[in-house]
This record gives C-alpha cells, structure tokens and sequence, in this order.
C-alpha cells in the first residue's frame, strides 16, 4: 500500500536478519558514534559497509533510494546553510557582479564568494555523514523485528536500578510501530486526495491543512486502539520477560569493529 516503506520491517532469511537484535542494537549505537567525527577514509568506509550489508541482507535497493529522496530536501537544505558564507567584498559589489555582467567567469567568481570551497567541501562531509546515520538506523529497522528491539532494550536496561525497564522497552517498541503507522497513513491520505483531485488546483495551505487534521485523528483512534488492546490482555510490568543470554563471540566481534573504526578516525 504504501511507498514509504522506509522503516518497517522487511522479513528475510539471511545472515543479518539471524544476529541477535542486541548485537545489532550495539552495532549501530558503534556506527553513530564513528559517525559523529569521521574523516574521508571513515566514511568511504561506513558506506561501503552499508552497501555490503544491505546486500548480505537481501534487502532492494530501491529501499535506500526511498529513504535519500524522503530525506533529499533537509539534507539540501543543512547543505546550503553551512557552505554559506558571507563573502570579504561589499554585497552591492558582488550583486552587482551578478546581476549586471554578462561574463560567465565573474559571475562563477561572485557565486563562488558566497560558497567557498572549503565550506562547500565541510558542507558535503557532514551531509555524507548525516544520509549515514539515517541508513544505518532504516538498515536497523528493516532487519531487527519490533519485539526483538523491545526485548533487546529491556536487556540493556533491567540490570539499572530504579528504572522501569519493562515499560520503557514497550514505549520504544510502540514508538517504532505507530511511527511507521503514520508514515502508511500519511501515504493513504496522500493516495485518497490525488483520487478525489485533491491536489488540483495548487494551494498548499489547504492541503496541510486537511493533511494534518486526518492524520491527527487517525493517530488519536490508533492510540486509542492500542491502549484498549493492552487493558484487554491484562498487560502488566511486573511479569518477567526470559530473555536469552546474548551471546559472547557478539561481543568480542563488536569489540573488532569498534577498534576498526577507532583506528580509521586517527588514520
């Protein structure tokens, strides 16, 4: 139904799919942290791994694609923002530059005074680095199901004391479910209006307008669903949950990888 199918889980029987949901949890909490100050090499390095996983996972390609369009309009718009620069020249000068003259070389120096090369190229880096870690969280979702994570978040949280471990790892379960839920809802809505000539004529107020007001109260009936599903299991915290030990070679493998990725961030 919907085309947006960005972060659900996309059942297949591969490798990946098989590794325990912590170990993947670990993984990615691993890749966020490499991400946060990465050189070229680091990078290079990170998406050559994405690529490598996604094809160990069986998962298509076009999964990717669907996520960088989504996404496309904030990473232009965080790369405008920080390659922008105010240029040395007085504005009327470079204005002038280019809007009056007709020499293509002045103009390219004029543009070029608000976009510096350095900045164009710290823009890219952290626009590479961002597209990054929203793969890698879509990989993360696309492999682990709702019920491991929620387990797998109950593991890491039940050994803190004071904590509601058991009502935090539903929350987070219930968080990725009605999040992708919106998401198919959210195409529904866009799906229902393009068949009743919703979206002609242009106005864009109107339509946000009716977009928000239908999604918002197809969120509140879902909520509403969810809350009366629970009372009618008799959901409780304090029954315990067997979660399986996790397994030691996961840890020594992380343990590999974090080291890689330590070593090309100094390389």
């Amino acid at each position: 139904m919907a085309r947006r199918l960005a972060l659900h889980y996309v059942a297949r029987s591969s490798p990946v799919h098989r590794l325990d949901a912590r170990t993947k949890l670990f993984a990615v909490l691993v890749l966020s942290c490499a991400l946060l100050r990465s050189n070229s090499l680091a990078l290079s390095t990170l998406t050559l791994a994405l690529a490598t996983t996604t094809a160990a996972a069986r998962l298509p390609w076009s999964l990717l694609g669907r996520t960088c369009r989504g996404w496309l309009p904030f990473l232009a718009m965080i790369f405008l923002v920080q390659s922008f620069s105010l240029p040395d020249v007085p504005l009327q000068i470079a204005r002038d530059e280019v809007f009056k003259s007709c020499d293509p070389l002045r103009i390219w120096r004029a543009v070029s005074a608000f976009f510096p090369r350095q900045e164009v190229f710290r823009a890219l880096a952290t626009v590479w680095r961002s597209g990054l870690m929203v793969l890698w969280a879509v990989m993360f979702t696309a492999v682990t199901p709702p019920r491991d994570v929620q387990h797998a978040v109950l593991w890491l949280l039940r050994p803190l004391p004071f904590c509601p471990a058991r009502r935090i790892a539903v929350m987070v379960a219930l968080t990725l479910r009605f999040f992708t839920q919106l998401l198919d809802d959210l195409e529904r809505i866009r799906v229902a209006e393009q068949a009743r000539l919703g979206d002609k004529p242009f106005r864009p107020v109107r339509r946000l307008r009716t977009t928000v007001s239908a999604l918002f109260r197809k969120a509140i009936i879902q909520s509403e669903t969810t809350a009366l599903a629970l009372a009618a299991r008799d959901y409780r915290e304090d029954v315990s949950v067997d979660i399986p030990p996790w397994p030691v070679h996961h840890g020594l493998i992380l343990s590999l990888v974090a080291i890689g990725l330590a070593a090309l961030h100094f390389f």
